[in-house]
């Protein structure tokens, strides 16, 4: 992506101050001292992947719980085959048995970097920090050092989106000629086990891939969000399922419907991408060939990246 460019979008991004976004009427938070399951528990029922983690006497944030770290023993107990999960308590109480240290709050939750901006910090402020160390939300911090606020990358999209007049060149430029996303694909076969397929997202550290089918065409993708809907029933039984079997059930139990997989080619352009991104809530596009192949995924990072 060109100088200018990013120019452009540093100048639209640069115009709205965090302390002018709308903040919920209450920030789902935790303390060092919070019960591990109590705190899980309130994750998955608040239909939220992490919440920050606050050191009562430190007087300081330590980090941010989130739930795929759950995911991570998960799939270490089910490989080893040693215990059956039934509930979300039954995968807290188990975790002793895959961990070699001591699992805590607050060790879980240093695993994710705290990087507040304050009230006075533009949205541009934020899209840098969202392109650095895996982050996908950034706090706001008050006056008196608690969050305010929490911002997502698709609150970042969304303004973008909403200023496409501004900001003629990104009609003109084609995913192709902005070398925006990252190949190759990350992938599994819809014939795959669940647990499998996790494991790899695991592994690579990724918060989606593409399920692919016959003749390797993509026919949807998995990604965060369906962990979080195992997790509030979790099944061993379940897991060991081909991933399409286990995406049918878990998503069938979910009232917030979502396009289960979006897709363009290298020849549309990045106003079309983030158009198409911002409508559906999603997270990742993948560029697919002539034969529906994905040949690579843009994801909110990736453009927050090109964009900065």
């Amino acid at each position: 992506m060109s100088a200018d460019l990013k120019t452009e979008i540093k100048k639209v991004l640069e115009k709205v101050k965090v302390s002018a976004l709308s903040a919920p009427p209450k920030i789902i938070e935790f303390t060092t001292e919070s019960d591990l399951f109590a705190s899980f528990s309130t994750l998955c029922d608040s239909h939220i992947l992490s919440a920050p983690v606050y050191d009562t006497q430190a007087k300081e944030y330590v980090g941010f719980l989130d739930l795929r770290d759950l995911v991570s023993y998960v799939i270490h107990a089910e490989k080893a085959k040693n215990t059956k999960h039934v509930c979300l308590k039954d995968i807290i109480v188990n975790i002793p048995q895959v961990s070699d240290v001591q699992v805590t709050i607050s060790y879980l939750a240093r695993r994710h970097r705290f990087k507040p901006v304050p009230q006075a910090a533009s949205l541009y402020d934020v899209a840098v920090s969202l392109c650095g160390g895996g982050a996908h939300r950034v706090p706001v911090i008050g006056a008196d050092g608690r969050v305010i606020n929490i911002i997502s990358q698709s609150v970042i999209i969304k303004h973008i989106k909403q200023h496409l007049g501004e900001l003629p060149s990104l009609n003109a430029i084609t995913v192709k000629d902005s070398g925006v996303g990252t190949s190759p694909v990350i992938k599994t076969s819809s014939h795959a086990s669940a647990v499998s397929a996790f494991d790899l997202l695991d592994t690579t550290g990724r918060f989606g891939m593409a399920v692919t089918g016959e003749g390797d065409a993509i026919v949807t993708q998995t990604c965060a969000h369906d962990l979080k809907l195992w997790l509030k029933n979790p099944s061993s039984d379940l897991l060991g399922q081909p991933i399409m079997k286990f995406l049918q059930v878990i998503r069938s139990q979910d009232i917030d419907i979502q396009v289960p997989v979006l897709s363009a080619q290298d020849k549309d352009t990045l106003s079309y991408v983030i158009q198409k991104l911002e409508a559906t809530r999603q997270h990742r596009i993948y560029i697919v060939d002539g034969s529906y192949h994905p040949i690579r995924v843009v994801s909110l990072t990736d453009l927050l990246k090109a964009c900065t």
